[in-house]
C-alpha cells in the first residue's frame, strides 16, 4: 500500500479507527471469521486475498471490465487505471461503539498521495429497488456499478454516496434548498430542485454531482454539479463547455473524471 493508504487506515483517535485488519497481510482468518467480524463482507473479496498481487488486479480489472457497459474509450481508460495501481487491499475497520467492522477494497495508486477505498456491492434485488426509489430514472451505468461499489471515495472524501442513504440525502438537499428559500439557477433560469438527485458528495461540504432530470443528453439522464452556496448547476447548455462546468452526459464519464484518468481540453 502507499503512504497515504497507511496514514489513512493508522489505528488511534485521529484516524478514528480502534482496529485495522488488512485481510492479505494475515492468513489467520477463515471465511466464516470475517464474515463475523462484517456480515457484508463479499465471498469474492475474500478469495482475492489467496491471490498474488498481480492476479489480484487482474481479476478485480477484468470483473470491472465485464460488469460496466461497454464503451471504447471508457475500456480503455479503466485498462489503463489498473496499471497505475501499486497494490489492492482488502481493508477491515472498527471504530468505537460500533458493534461490527467494516470492509473495503482499497486500490493504491503508484503516486504516494492517492487511493481510492471502494465499499462491498449489493445484490440485484437492491439495485433494482434502488432504481424503483427514483421511478426508474437511474442509468444503467450507474446502476451496473453498484454490482461492484455501493459507495466509493478517494482518499479521505465523502464520495459516492451509497444506495440505502441516496433518498434520504436528495430529499433533505431538496427540503434544506426550499426551507432556505434558495433559488437554483442552470444559467439564467430556475430549475426545481426536486429534479435534482444526489449520488456524490465532496468531502462533507454542500456540494455533490446530481443527476437532473431533465437533461437527457444520450438517451439517459445525465449528471451535473450543484453547489449550495452559489445556488446554481452546471451549465449543460454548451456541448463544448461540459467537462469545464463538469456536466456529463453519462455517469462513468464523470466517474473517469473522478478516477483523475481522462483528461479534457
Amino acid at each position: 500500500m502507499n503512504r497515504s493508504v497507511f496514514e489513512y487506515y493508522q489505528k488511534n483517535s485521529d484516524s478514528g479507527f480502534e482496529d485495522v485488519i488488512v485481510l492479505e497481510e494475515d492468513s489467520n482468518y477463515s471465511f466464516e471469521d470475517v464474515q463475523k467480524l462484517a456480515k457484508n463482507f463479499p465471498k469474492a473479496w475474500f478469495e482475492l486475498t489467496k491471490l498474488n498481487l498481480v492476479d489480484r488486479i487482474e481479476f478485480s480489472r477484468d470483473f470491472c471490465l465485464k460488469t460496466l457497459p461497454y464503451s471504447p474509450h471508457i475500456y480503455q481508460l479503466i485498462y489503463d487505471f489498473f496499471l497505475k495501481l501499486e497494490d489492492l487491499s482488502i481493508i477491515m475497520t472498527k471504530k468505537p461503539k460500533e458493534p461490527n467492522f467494516e470492509v473495503e477494497l482499497v486500490y493504491s495508486i503508484d503516486n504516494e498521495s492517492t487511493f481510492f477505498r471502494g465499499k462491498p456491492p449489493l445484490d440485484i434485488d437492491s439495485i433494482n429497488a434502488l432504481n424503483r426509489k427514483f421511478n426508474d430514472i437511474l442509468p444503467r451505468d450507474f446502476l451496473d456499478f453498484f454490482k461492484i461499489h455501493n459507495g466509493f471515495a478517494k482518499n479521505a472524501d465523502t464520495g459516492i454516496i451509497e444506495a440505502q442513504n441516496m433518498e434520504n440525502v436528495s430529499k433533505h438537499m431538496q427540503n434544506l434548498i426550499t426551507e432556505q428559500q434558495k433559488v437554483v439557477y442552470c444559467k439564467d433560469k430556475a430549475i426545481n430542485p426536486k429534479d435534482l438527485i444526489f449520488f456524490y458528495q465532496c468531502y462533507e461540504k454542500i456540494d455533490f454531482q446530481c443527476f437532473y432530470m431533465h437533461w437527457f443528453p444520450l438517451s439517459q439522464v445525465g449528471n451535473v454539479y450543484y453547489s449550495y452556496v452559489d445556488g446554481t448547476i452546471s451549465n449543460y447548455h454548451d456541448k463544448n463547455t461540459w467537462a469545464e462546468n463538469l456536466a456529463f452526459p453519462t455517469f462513468l464519464d464523470w466517474f473517469m473524471f473522478y478516477l483523475e484518468i481522462m483528461e479534457f481540453e
